[in-house]
């Protein structure tokens, strides 16, 4: 079972040595009577098929929460690598967030967990939570005044000239119903710059991909899977703005969710006003699905 719920339960006091509460650095002696309470683990389950299903327990939010990588904690901040596939928060179709797991797993901790900003369910990487009003307020400070540097690994259909550093175009975005956002590239929308930089080209018998690092000056809905999209190289798996012919294809070979992954994160500790790096390895099936693929030399 997660470590981090055997700190929990022992924290709550559900562990006992000799019938006193024990602590987590308490040292066993032969002869000590240790009591564990019963403890239920469930069978892990995809997000997709836990967020179908609309009927989560509260082991069930236990183990979606205990399963997501924790990057970085002490008591201001909590960064974690949201796993593709999960909201941030709850609604618009979701019946749980990553927000409301966390809470639900650490709720005897009584942490003010708020989460920072946001990034899309389909998206992988950095997340911060905030564990404190105070951080809470510096942080999105940090963020109206644009001082993050926030960069993206994302993987684009054919070979990305290295000449296209830079992407500026306004975005206009609209909604209708309950449906998610839909962004355009449109001249009376707001102001949206990124800026990118080739990693690797890759082929396979069936494609042309490149491995690109992609850092957006301005944090506009669906930016990075626009601006991508409207210079013809769409982001490999991308539902919305992609190939979709493409896309069954990629996801026979392996590839069932858009390559698309917040991979670094420079930004000022709310409490030391300390210059923090954090980096969030590729998810497994990003890395494996590269692993697929042959690399081809700078052209």
């Amino acid at each position: 079972m997660p470590k981090s719920h055997v700190f929990r339960i022992i924290r709550s006091g559900e562990v006992r040595i000799n019938r006193k509460r024990a602590e987590a650095k308490t040292k066993l002696c032969v002869g000590d009577v240790v009591r564990v309470p019963p403890i239920q683990v469930v069978e892990k389950q995809s997000l997709e098929s836990l967020q179908s299903s609309g009927t989560l327990n509260k082991v069930q939010l236990l183990k979606a929460a205990a399963d997501i990588p924790i990057l970085f904690e002490d008591d201001h901040l909590l960064v974690v690598n949201k796993p593709s596939g999960m909201a941030v928060h709850g609604g618009s179709g979701s019946s749980f967030g990553l927000i409301e797991c966390i809470r639900a797993l650490r709720a005897e901790t009584h942490e003010d967990l708020e989460l920072v900003h946001r990034i899309d369910r389909e998206t992988s990487g950095i997340l911060i939570l905030s564990k404190k009003r105070s951080a809470l307020r510096k942080l999105q400070e940090q963020l109206r005044a644009r001082s993050w540097k926030k960069y993206y690994k994302t993987l684009v259909l054919g070979f990305w000239p290295e000449t296209l550093r830079q992407v500026d175009l306004p975005l206009l975005k609209t909604q209708s119903g309950e449906k998610e956002a839909r962004v355009f590239v449109d001249p009376s929308g707001d102001a949206a710059c990124t800026k990118f930089k080739t990693i690797q080209a890759y082929k396979a018998n069936y494609s042309q991909f490149t491995l690109i690092q992609a850092q957006i000056l301005t944090g506009r809905t669906h930016q990075i899977r626009v601006h991508t999209s409207a210079n013809k190289f769409p982001i490999a798996g991308d539902d919305r703005y992609g190939n979709f012919e493409m896309n069954k294809q990629l996801a026979r070979h392996g590839l069932k969710r858009m390559f698309l992954h917040a991979a670094r994160l420079q930004l000022i500790h709310p409490a030391t006003n300390e210059t923090i790096v954090i980096e969030a390895p590729l998810a497994p099936e990003l890395d494996s699905f590269l692993k697929s693929l042959q690399a081809v030399n700078s052209r």
